[in-house]
């Protein structure tokens, strides 16, 4: 089965970090921590620096870029990543680096792998998960929101499915990414989901999905459907999810509809 990548998306302040955390001890992955602060401290720069210094805030934001890609390179059994492409929206706000960044083949690359073989989770801004650690970008709710905004537009841009995690309590958080973690998993492994156990807690998840089935697009039944690409949507009542009866949903409607 494909090595289980999970990426965790969003603005600075959202709780990323602690959900990443949270998904690498229950499944077991290693924790792929934001490179960024390395980077900094390896080029001996400051945010002060950062803010004022166009050439610098660019070599800045190439580098962890690149470095972010290296790092993932080293876990090819698997990883829980703490950010993925994150920082583009940054040297989109803050550089003028951000179209050369585009414009290389690794970032294509990276895009392209990100639309098939990942597991991205987009973790939304609270004014309560607002906090200062003396690292992290300037801590202001206009702020943050303008980086979720550029963040959002690459989603959309790039055709990215992802998860839209827009609770504040850190336990319905992860409710939802284990669910969605288990249905990819099901997905990978070409499984139906009919037999998916839903607690009650669930329930509301079980819902959004059920709705799937009825604005699920057909595909032609010899059409060539890689398991990343779809799952069985058979939580309707009444599906077998074996045979004809059984349609076939693209994970990025499941990953839209969860948002």
């Amino acid at each position: 089965m494909e090595p289980l990548r999970i990426y965790v998306c969003g603005a600075h302040s959202t709780g990323k970090t602690t959900l990443a955390r949270h998904l690498a001890q229950e499944l077991g992955l290693p924790l792929i921590n934001e490179v960024a602060r390395q980077v900094m401290a390896e080029m001996e720069l400051s945010f002060e620096t950062l803010r004022v210094d166009l050439k610098q805030v660019g070599e800045y934001q190439k580098e962890v870029f690149r470095r972010q890609l290296n790092v993932e390179d080293r876990f090819p059994d698997g990883f829980v990543s703490d950010r993925a492409f994150c920082n583009l929206a940054y040297a989109a706000r803050h550089s003028n680096a951000l179209p050369e960044i585009l414009a290389s083949v690794d970032a294509q690359n990276y895009f392209e792998h990100l639309r098939r073989h990942g597991l991205v989770f987009y973790v939304r801004p609270h004014r309560e998960c607002m906090q200062d650690d003396g690292f992290r970008e300037r801590v202001a709710w206009d702020e943050i929101n303008r980086i979720d905004g550029i963040l959002d537009f690459i989603f959309g841009w790039q055709q990215i499915p992802c998860i839209g995690i827009s609770e504040l309590n850190m336990k319905d958080r992860v409710r939802t990414a284990q669910t969605a973690v288990r249905l990819y998993q099901r997905a990978l492994a070409g499984r139906s989901t009919s037999t998916l156990p839903l607690n009650a807690s669930e329930s509301e998840i079980a819902a959004k999905l059920g709705k799937l089935r009825k604005r699920a697009p057909q595909r032609p039944v010899a059409a060539k459907v890689e398991p990343h690409e779809s799952v069985h949507a058979v939580l309707a009542e009444g599906s077998s999810g074996h045979g004809a009866s059984a349609h076939r949903v693209p994970l990025s409607a499941l990953w839209s509809d969860l948002a």
